[in-house]
């Protein structure tokens, strides 16, 4: 059962970015609105979850609560410009800057968790890391993206600190009250810090692709959220190295977009890797 939480995490996370980048795509939908329902969706479908399974409430702690401020502030800060680098780029064209995600996260994990250290891991890491570098040279990034890539950058650096931060938080709160207490934080801020008319924002095609980012969004998030219990963040990070695939594939059936050969060959090499890694583990 808990390599389904791996599984539902990349196939959940892949799935958010995948619908939002259909409605910025096909929506025309801005990136403060955006925002807005995508939490607000985010919200109402893990506050389902919580009552149709009955979980019980956390208790209340002064080291849950300082984590879960710090965990909503970076998770605000990464996504404005994730959503922002987002709108201005293709899902493929981002692509070979978030596979250093994971990377980058595994990294951080492996530095902070001594009890997660293992050889198979760094080594898949570097080998990872070495891939994306060799797609990342191959399309000249720099020259393709120009708008979103510092937003990617900013995005993605911040943003890998977090499941360090998700794995000291489930100490305290269970996966389903963390990712509440998170996107409910966010939806304030976003309120106050980049608020916009309200009025026709949303249209059927826009609230049809914001509910299927929000349930596949809060799927992800969970499901990561109990694979980080089970299996620790350096072994989940380097499972989320299978997500490119998946990404690309869509951004080449669904989203139309132009994928090039260097980028498939990338994914399926970041996949290789994986395969190596959990046959040996």
């Amino acid at each position: 059962m808990n390599f389904f939480y791996l599984l539902f995490s990349i196939v959940g996370e892949s799935g958010g970015y995948i619908f939002d980048r259909l409605n910025f795509k096909k929506g025309r939908i801005k990136f403060r609105p955006l925002m807005f329902f995508g939490f607000l969706g985010m919200i109402i479908f893990v506050s389902l979850f919580i009552l149709l399974t009955g979980r019980p409430s956390p208790a209340f702690s002064w080291a849950g609560l300082t984590l879960m401020c710090i965990i909503i502030t970076v998770s605000f800060i990464s996504n404005i410009f994730d959503y922002m680098s987002l709108k201005a780029d293709d899902l493929s064209i981002r692509e070979p800057l978030v596979d250093f995600y994971p990377i980058l996260a595994g990294l951080i994990a492996y530095v902070f968790y001594p009890a997660e250290r293992e050889p198979i891991y760094i080594l898949s890491f570097i080998a990872g890391t070495l891939v994306v570098w060799w797609g990342i040279h191959r399309i000249k990034l720099g020259k393709v993206q120009k708008k979103g890539l510092l937003y990617l950058l900013i995005a993605v650096s911040i943003y890998s600190f977090l499941p360090s931060l998700y794995k000291q938080a489930l100490d305290y709160i269970s996966p389903e009250y963390i990712t509440l207490f998170r996107v409910s934080g966010i939806l304030v801020l976003v309120s106050i810090f980049l608020p916009f008319k309200k009025r026709k924002s949303l249209t059927p095609k826009r609230t049809f692709y914001v509910a299927l980012s929000s349930m596949s969004g809060s799927v992800g998030v969970i499901a990561g959220l109990y694979a980080i219990q089970a299996f620790g963040v350096v072994m989940t990070m380097v499972f989320l190295m299978l997500g490119p695939a998946i990404r690309y594939l869509a951004g080449f059936f669904i989203l139309k977009e132009k994928v090039r050969r260097s980028e498939v060959t990338a994914s399926l090499m970041l996949s290789v890797i994986v395969a190596v890694t959990a046959f040996i583990k």
